[in-house]
């Protein structure tokens, strides 16, 4: 018998080693009763002939084949100004209608595709962790399509949403699974390798768990991730590695073109001739749900706004160095800093702590929160709901929200229930130490 030929590039080692997986994973279902195999949700039958990138090099279209992409996943990369965003858009715009969508927008740029499509557009900064995952159990009950924007959440709650949010898609109950694309633009921010982020170990952890939950766990679950991001060198490579199919846009960094071509499948040689010459919106396809063999593509036109796009070239304001000095109040400015000097020296010298805890009691729902852990401590372990503790401190729902929120960003606080039944606690360990 003859042996088989070894693999040759990057792309047929991958394309033998899912195979390989796929073979292991059958045979140990043939092991495992029917009635208790795990089956991943299936797509309708749809027709996807008319899903369509754009246009290869070579001539023809590119299309997505949408069963495909859902089992392989996806991965889109190029440096800023490569028309990642757009490409994600293009992709979203083809599939909608045909696929749940839950669509993860940290710069709030889709705004329009939840307008064209009818996506239900959710403001994260509104709703903690708990309600988080509330909203991603009922999204996958109910089959719903939404965009959830993440725009004015600092980058450490955008973790925290994340790892609510993800959390929640992948547990719910296995009756409510279906079919779902999962798509997060800037996905670094959110699995970073390595020391690529501020947030606290933490909660870093757990979001870049959340994320990679999704690329593996979640396919089985009717899950599928896709994910785009500017540099593959800031992506966990644990999140990198599950995915099967690529779109790798301009690359100029060394490092980040070699990551490229061992991806893609192509020697460094090519890859450094080709990918730093991609024009905005060409991408190297690769995978079972484009084409086997990498393909250049020219992704086609979208029909949502694209705010990624960078402002037209215009004049600068016709003003002389006096007139621009008056319009800024440059005197005002320069009086107001140096009144604060003294403030700002002050605030230098204090340690982060320190500063964590001058931030707290300024914020303006301090007052607020101090009245209410009064409130909730003497009733620890079990707590209060919502309602009643409204009544009993006298406060509108507004101001109670925020005395609550900024409890729960110091990790102090549990919450339970929904809608009105909703209540909120001492967290149980602390409860405990603060009795002892």
């Amino acid at each position: 018998m003859n042996a088989r030929p070894e693999p040759r590039t990057h792309a047929e080692m991958h394309a033998r080693k899912v195979a390989a997986d796929r073979r292991c994973e059958e045979a140990a279902l043939r092991l495992v009763p029917p009635s208790s195999r795990p089956v991943a949700p299936a797509l309708p039958a749809l027709p996807t002939g008319d899903i369509v990138l754009g246009r290869a090099d070579t001539g023809g279209d590119i299309g997505i084949d949408l069963q495909q992409l859902m089992e392989g996943r996806l991965l889109i990369q190029g440096a800023s100004g490569s028309g990642k965003s757009w490409t994600l858009r293009r992709l979203l715009e083809q599939t909608a209608g045909r696929v749940q969508q839950v669509v993860i927008d940290p710069e709030g740029e889709f705004r329009g595709l939840a307008e064209t499509f009818g996506h239900l557009r959710v403001e994260a900064d509104k709703l903690d962790a708990a309600a988080l995952a509330t909203l991603a159990h009922r999204v996958r009950e109910h089959r719903l399509s939404i965009l959830v924007d993440f725009s004015d959440l600092d980058r450490e709650r955008q973790m925290i949403a994340i790892a609510a949010l993800f959390g929640a898609l992948i547990e719910s109950p296995a009756e409510h699974w279906s079919s779902t694309l999962v798509a997060v633009d800037e996905a670094h921010l959110f699995a970073p390798f390595g020391g690529h982020s501020s947030a606290p170990a933490s909660v870093r952890n757990a979001s870049i768990a959340a994320v990679t939950d999704l690329m593996s766990r979640g396919r089985k679950r009717g899950l599928a991730g896709i994910l785009a991001t500017q540099r593959l060198n800031r992506l966990s490579k644990s999140v990198i590695s599950e995915a099967h199919n690529y779109l790798i846009g301009l690359n100029t960094l060394d490092l980040d073109i070699r990551r490229a071509a061992e991806t893609i499948g192509w020697d460094a040689r090519r890859a450094f001739d080709r990918l730093p010459m991609l024009k905005p919106g060409e991408f190297v396809a690769v995978g079972s749900a484009f084409t086997r063999s990498p393909a250049v593509t020219r992704v086609g036109s979208v029909q949502t706004h694209h705010k990624g796009a960078a402002p037209k070239l215009v004049a600068p304001a016709p003003l002389d160095a006096g007139a621009a000095a008056r319009l800024l109040d440059i005197e005002h400015l320069v009086g107001v800093s140096a009144a604060d000097a003294t403030t700002r020296a002050a605030a230098t010298n204090l340690s982060p702590g320190a500063r964590a805890i001058r931030g707290f009691i300024r914020d303006p729902a301090f007052a607020n929160a101090g009245r209410a852990w009064g409130a909730l401590l003497p009733l620890a372990p079990e707590g209060a709901s919502l309602a009643e503790l409204a009544t009993f401190l006298d406060m509108s729902g507004e101001e109670l929200t925020a005395a609550l929120t900024l409890l729960d960003l110091q990790g102090v606080l549990e919450f339970s229930g929904e809608d009105t039944a909703r209540a909120v606690r001492v967290e149980p360990h602390l409860a405990r130490e603060l009795r002892s």
